[in-house]
């Protein structure tokens, strides 16, 4: 694996600790009100600059999933249960078990990884972060065009306060 994916790879999972983070502090912050919806925005929020940063453009992996999904090779991967009926209501604990599983599935890829000759970069770590997400989003009737558009007005806040570009 060349030096520059290797630090992709880091950044990638340094960007969930990242996430993690963001979220406790802000459960720390009394006038926060988070919740679900609020946790997608900060997942995708730095899921998309992370591929910008890495140069994969965000409208690729869309693309990607949806004919993933599309395909028969895709059911198999949708078989990642996320069961969002065992929680009782607690949305910001529901949510860091999505991240764990997240984790967990991204483990078991690169166990498989090498194992065959499959590539276990920065591009994969993306998709199936961004392909639990989405079906997280499905299964919780969360609307994923809203939740863009959200995601959008930050990283248009960003830009306008004069934070990188992020047109991912």
């Amino acid at each position: 694996m060349p030096k520059d994916e290797k630090n992709n790879l880091n950044n990638f999972f340094e960007m969930i600790d990242l996430v993690e983070d963001d979220i406790a502090q802000m459960l720390e912050e009394e006038s926060n009100q988070l919740g679900r919806y609020e946790c997608l925005v900060i997942c995708f929020n730095s899921l998309k600059l992370y591929c910008w940063q890495v140069g994969i453009k965000f409208i690729q992996i869309e693309d990607h999933y949806h004919a993933f999904r599309e395909s028969t090779i895709g059911d198999n991967f949708h078989d990642f249960n996320i069961d969002v009926n065992s929680f009782n209501g607690n949305e910001v604990g529901e949510f860091g078990r999505i991240l764990e599983e997240i984790e967990n599935t991204l483990a078991a890829f690169e166990t498989r990884c090498n194992q065959t000759e499959e590539s276990f970069d920065e591009w994969n770590c993306v998709f199936i972060m961004y392909s639990c997400l989405r079906k997280y989003c499905d299964e919780t009737a969360t609307n994923y065009l809203e939740l863009m558009n959200d995601v959008k007005k930050i990283q248009s806040d960003f830009k306008k306060d004069g934070y990188a570009d992020s047109e991912a």
